[in-house]
């Protein structure tokens, strides 16, 4: 009877614990989400929300809440009174849903934009796309992993088809990303061989997105930030009552001079003290040997594209510029960052994907860039104005016509020149 005691002392916890996990997972799924929840996850820019599906899913669906979703990386965090949920707050009749921090790249867009494939089918969206994301290696495994979960990789997995040129290049980079072990690894070997899932597979990846969604619904709360209540609210009540595009630029310009005025690069005052001046001399010349016109970073784009397509999704994509003074300092050579910008351009265009907005050109405009390569102030009043434009008014429907070619060697590393695009053109795409 002793030993019976001590065995219970020993394993029961475990087993009760097991027991009540069980009972957890097994109870009906309550997932609705407030308004007021909504909001917040809309520029919570949390990588819980990026990876995890309820709260999002439910946005895009709130027919009373018009959300939009913006897909990029680390130029969202930069939440000035100009950002663009602060002025669609003040001014606009929807609201931005942020998708976007350091790391999330294409892959990863990729990922989150599949699994909201219902709430994107022939909805709008802006997606940013930076030429700084297209170097040699891509996206890095490190930061892949960080904004990319299980929940998102089976859910792919559920609906991939090996018969796919897309979907084998997607297991292709799922495996050099995450590595071939695990369910999610033996899964993507079979689709990047072209061998469809038995069903014991399809029964293992049920079961287990069951399980995710039931801890989705349970926890995806826990984890927000209030970016709302400390960026958002503060900075409405900054502008001005009525909208007036020169009136907004000319305010943007004259805050960014105020902001910028210890240093020779027009960088915001507290970036430039605690990121470039304890390493200046160290990060002269340092982008000297940087190339983005060869990087897996354009077959993940064309991933992406592929996935809107899916979609029907009328989007308006958005290319940053760096800082005029920030990469003549660092040496960044502007002919390669020019050549890179009309490589991807020149994918978007052959595929029907005409709603570009090109900001390439204006870092070295007075108050563009928050830091040396994010917009803010003016730059975020122009942002805005266009992308405002490509939302509130009615937009041709989109005739995307895409072509597997972009997924390819010849294309990921081809030197974009115009003779190099011409012949691509001529050789590949117009077989």
């Amino acid at each position: 009877m002793h030993s019976h005691r001590k065995l219970w002392s020993i394993f029961g916890p475990v087993i009760l614990a097991f027991v009540l996990v069980i009972i957890l997972f097994s109870l009906p799924i309550k997932n609705h989400h407030t308004t007021a929840t909504e909001k917040q996850a809309a520029v919570s820019l949390s990588p819980i929300v990026f990876k995890n599906q309820s709260i999002k899913q439910q946005a895009l669906s709130d027919k009373q809440t018009k959300f939009v979703p913006f897909f990029g990386s680390s130029e969202l965090r930069r939440m000035d009174r100009f950002h663009p949920s602060v002025m669609a707050a003040r001014y606009h009749n929807y609201t931005p849903f942020l998708f976007g921090s350091r790391g999330t790249q294409s892959l990863p867009q990729f990922f989150n934009i599949n699994s909201m494939e219902n709430q994107l089918t022939d909805q709008k969206a802006v997606y940013i796309i930076s030429p700084q994301w297209f170097t040699k290696q891509g996206v890095l495994p490190p930061a892949f992993k960080y904004y990319n979960g299980s929940y998102a990789n089976l859910t792919w997995l559920q609906k991939a088809n090996p018969n796919s040129p897309y979907d084998r290049y997607t297991a292709r980079r799922l495996i050099t990303l995450i590595g071939k072990d695990g369910t999610v690894g033996a899964d993507a070997r079979k689709i990047a061989m072209g061998k469809s899932l038995n069903s014991w597979d399809r029964l293992v990846i049920k079961t287990r997105l069951g399980m995710l969604k039931h801890e989705d619904a349970l926890f995806s709360e826990f984890q927000l930030n209030r970016n709302y209540q400390r960026y958002i609210l503060p900075n409405i009540k900054k502008l001005p009552n009525k909208y007036h595009y020169n009136t907004l630029y000319k305010k943007a310009v004259a805050v960014g001079k105020h902001n910028t005025t210890n240093n020779q690069f027009n960088v915001k005052n507290s970036f430039y003290t605690k990121r470039i001046k304890p390493h200046l001399k160290d990060v002269k010349d340092s982008q000297k040997y940087m190339n983005y016109t060869k990087s897996p970073e354009y077959g993940d784009l064309q991933v992406v594209l592929n996935e809107f397509r899916n979609t029907n999704t009328n989007v308006l994509f958005v290319i940053p510029p760096v800082n005029a003074k920030w990469e003549k300092y660092t040496g960044l050579d502007m002919q390669m960052y020019y050549r890179t910008v009309d490589k991807i351009k020149f994918q978007l265009h052959e595929q029907g994907f005409n709603n570009v907005l090109d900001l390439s050109h204006d870092g070295g405009k007075q108050s563009f860039m928050e830091d040396t390569i994010h917009i803010g102030w003016a730059g975020w009043v122009k942002f805005d104005k266009v992308s405002n434009a490509f939302i509130s008014h009615r937009q041709p429907a989109p005739h995307y016509h895409l072509n597997d070619k972009f997924l390819q060697p010849d294309w990921t590393n081809l030197n974009p020149t115009p003779a190099n695009l011409t012949s691509f053109k001529e050789q590949q795409l117009n077989r």
